[in-house]
């Protein structure tokens, strides 16, 4: 977050802080990379996904499903290095997110005007149970946590410091670096760059040079999007995302239109009702009483910061503060809010590090000096919460499961489709059996020869079928044509 020179000096003269942090980094990376290695295979639903990405990188050159590409060539380098893809994924997934901390020590340092808000920090987002969600089933949103954390340093530091040409170039990298990795981390890092630029404008902090500075990255960010979805439209299909997000927003919230759940084919009745009251991220969180006692703690801050007329505090977290109130609006629809509430990773790091480290502080001047009694006290609580959250973190298959999908591989025909009846096992049948999958219809009877079916063993599809390989757990059939 400096130059070079600069950070020679700055490493003779704060070894013991650099010490720290690279200790906390550590701590980081063998906490993620532990948590990935308990099992052999990738955990959640889309961690295999992430294999079919990269193996398909690296044996022709090209991607399965058009994604923002940087993640898969960020882990196939890993995958190539290790010689293993499955070990290059946790290895590189686990380094990528541990850096995240690093942007945030040295932000929340010069915010907090000391390292106890940098550590603190650090450690609010190692042990965040909705990042470890984030990062052991939506890598590559998990991965853009990092650029993003880095674009509000610069950012913050435009608003700051004047129109430095050297964080100009750097904020633009990383919003870049943001929307090559993932649709929402990009989504929030507009929403810091519109906020910061109405805020900053609102309190008069450097606004002119601001300005100037925040209409160069909109500028810079708009080219970028425009050539992405112009040119290479197939890798960044997400960005359509944002236009259905406004669209269930409006329909389900605004106009009242019911929400349609996804099909189950209409082969096995249903075993519970459709999706969740409350989304299960956040439960992670620890419930909307939490979150609420988070964004009431940063409107108390910015209320007293703005009393105080301390501006550089006041920006961030007033901008922090408004945008952890956007994601976790309770209007949004479940199933998108159940993905926005996991970047509470953010707020929850911005505003509980500069909190607690000026409780600290003010305890620590005290008769009785409990400063850091009280900080591990705070912490206690999110540790505890990762812990349980790593506990329910496991792969959806096992090892007679997987080798069920090997021993079926052979008996797979050519030219053929499967319809995969079990929730979880798509991208395992797919990255296994080296095949395409599908949703059930009779226009798959016009592109395949074959047709077939993965379930469980004991269960029956309601169509005809042929059976053409029975595991230890799976088996495979042959769907036959009925469909109307």
């Amino acid at each position: 977050m400096m130059s070079l020179q600069s950070f020679k000096f700055y490493m003779k003269k704060n070894k013991i802080e650099l010490s720290l942090v690279f200790s906390v980094f550590l701590l980081g990376f063998f906490f993620y990379l532990w948590i990935f290695l308990r099992n052999k295979f990738l955990p959640m639903i889309d961690g295999p996904y992430y294999l079919i990405q990269v193996r398909s990188l690296l044996s022709t050159g090209e991607l399965v499903y058009g994604d923002p590409p940087l993640i898969f060539y960020l882990l196939s380098f890993f995958s190539l290095l290790l010689g293993d893809i499955t070990l290059g994924v946790k290895v590189g997934v686990s380094l990528f997110c541990a850096l995240s901390t690093i942007p945030v020590f040295f932000l929340m340092k010069r915010v907090g005007k000391g390292t106890m808000a940098g550590i603190i920090s650090m450690l609010l987002v190692i042990f965040s149970a909705p990042y470890i969600r984030m990062i052991t089933d939506f890598m590559k949103n998990a991965v853009g946590i990092t650029f993003l954390f880095a674009f509000i340093y610069y950012l913050h530091d435009l608003a700051f410091s004047g129109l430095k040409k050297r964080s100009l170039i750097l904020a633009s990298f990383f919003v870049i670096l943001t929307g090559l990795t993932h649709i929402l981390d990009f989504g929030v890092a507009l929403l810091f760059l519109a906020l910061y630029t109405i805020i900053a404008t609102i309190v008069n902090v450097n606004r002119r040079p601001f300005l100037k500075a925040a209409g160069i990255i909109a500028l810079i960010t708009c080219i970028f999007v425009f050539i992405a979805s112009t040119f290479f439209s197939f890798l960044f299909t997400d960005f359509n995302k944002g236009l259905s997000f406004l669209n269930a927003l409006i329909l389900q919230r605004v106009m009242g239109a019911p929400t349609q759940p996804s099909s189950n084919l209409g082969l096995y009745p249903r075993s519970k009702p459709f999706g969740p009251n409350i989304p299960f991220s956040v439960s992670i969180v620890g419930g909307w009483g939490v979150i609420l006692l988070i964004l009431s703690f940063g409107v108390i801050l910015s209320i007293y910061l703005w009393k105080k007329k301390e501006k550089e505090p006041l920006l961030l977290l007033t901008v922090t503060t408004s945008i952890g109130a956007i994601i976790c609006f309770p209007l949004i629809p479940n199933n998108w809010l159940g993905r926005f509430v996991l970047m509470m990773v953010i707020p929850t790091a911005i505003i509980l590090s500069y909190g607690i480290s000026k409780i600290y502080n003010l305890i620590k001047k005290s008769k009785f000096d409990i400063s850091l009694f009280f900080v591990v006290i705070c912490l206690a609580f999110f540790v505890i919460q990762s812990i349980t959250i790593t506990g329910s973190i496991r792969p959806t298959i096992g090892n007679t499961g997987f080798n069920d999908l090997v021993n079926m591989k052979s008996h797979i025909p050519t030219d053929s489709i499967i319809v995969v009846f079990e929730q979880g096992l798509y991208y395992w049948v797919q990255y296994v059996g080296e095949v395409d999958i599908g949703r059930l219809s009779p226009d798959l009877w016009q592109s395949y020869s074959h047709v077939l079916g993965l379930s469980v063993k004991d269960r029956t599809p309601q169509i005809p079928f042929k059976t053409i390989f029975v595991g230890n757990i799976f088996k495979l059939v042959e769907l036959q044509q009925n469909l109307e």
